[in-house]
């Protein structure tokens, strides 16, 4: 009988053994940790948070949405968006690491109309109400113009408060005003790319 209980305890060493299969288990787990840490650092947040260098980022119209709600929205796919109520405007916070320094803003948009819609990049403070001189980044006008064969057209905007840069305890949100889309005239925004520098 004792001779037939040592082999049972041999294969029971074999699988539960510090040489076992545990080890194998966490080596697993440390390679598919070690992927995860790099698919993350590859692929990153909306922005990069770190590192030095010119980085560019491209905002599509669909993150923007009218200052009021009652204005309502309309998004007319690759034309862009426009409030449904003509003149009002559409906004979208402008999210870049504090200390960073935006080198430009290049606003895509249609403009087949007679009147020109507006660039309005304004910031306010955590702290305190933010009145004119202040609150402004940048203003500027977005002209009428054509381009064929489907007049999507582009502007590049390089002139901000403090040289572009992005100032701690302060949020900045960009407004794009005035847009329509009717038979006879078109407004629309199609979307941004912000230029940027860190370090």
């Amino acid at each position: 009988m004792a001779s037939k209980k040592k082999p049972a305890k041999k294969i029971l060493g074999k699988a539960s053994g510090k040489k076992g299969g545990k080890k194998k288990a966490a080596s697993k787990k440390t390679a598919a940790s070690k992927s995860l840490t790099t698919r993350t650092a590859s692929v990153g947040g909306l922005l990069p948070v770190s590192g030095k260098g010119k980085f560019s980022v491209y905002i599509d119209s669909c993150f923007f949405f009218p200052a009021a709600s009652s204005s309502g929205y309309t998004e007319h796919f690759q034309e862009g968006r426009t409030t449904d109520i003509p003149g009002h405007a559409l906004m979208a916070p402008i999210a870049l690491p504090v200390g960073a320094t935006i080198r430009a803003i290049t606003v895509y948009y249609k403009n087949t109309s007679k009147e020109e819609m507006q660039f309005i990049f304004l910031k306010k403070h955590i702290d305190h109400h933010c009145y004119s001189g202040e609150v402004e980044v940048s203003l500027d006008f977005l002209p009428p113009a054509s381009n064929p064969p489907d007049d999507f057209v582009e502007k590049q905007i390089n002139h901000f408060d403090a040289g572009g840069l992005i100032k701690d305890k302060y949020l900045y949100f960009l407004e794009i005003t005035n847009t329509i889309k009717k038979t006879d005239e078109v407004r629309t925004l199609r979307g941004i790319k912000i230029e940027y520098a860190l370090g």
